[in-house]
């Protein structure tokens, strides 16, 4: 829920999002521009934001999901804004 995303003049990719009720976690998911499908991902635990070192804002595409205690995943949003 409402996620944004910063670093457009660094090679990371800094996230935030608003935790969810009954979320005990969340995963970012990231793309290649070109790719159809979800390409790669990463488990952040409980947290609200996180920077993916090293990946370039310019070549992927975002999103993140949440994880309740079951492991079932929210559908993935993708940033609605941009921060510095």
């Amino acid at each position: 829920k409402n996620v944004s995303i910063g670093g457009i003049v660094e090679p990371s990719a800094k996230l935030k999002w608003d935790k969810v009720d009954g979320a005990v976690g969340y995963k970012i998911y990231w793309r290649d521009t070109t790719s159809a499908t979800w390409d790669y991902s990463r488990y952040v635990g409980d947290v609200s934001e996180f920077t993916l070192k090293g990946i370039v804002i310019d070549n992927y595409f975002f999103g993140v999901a949440a994880v309740d205690k079951d492991g079932f995943e929210s559908v993935v949003v993708f940033p609605n804004s941009v921060f510095r």
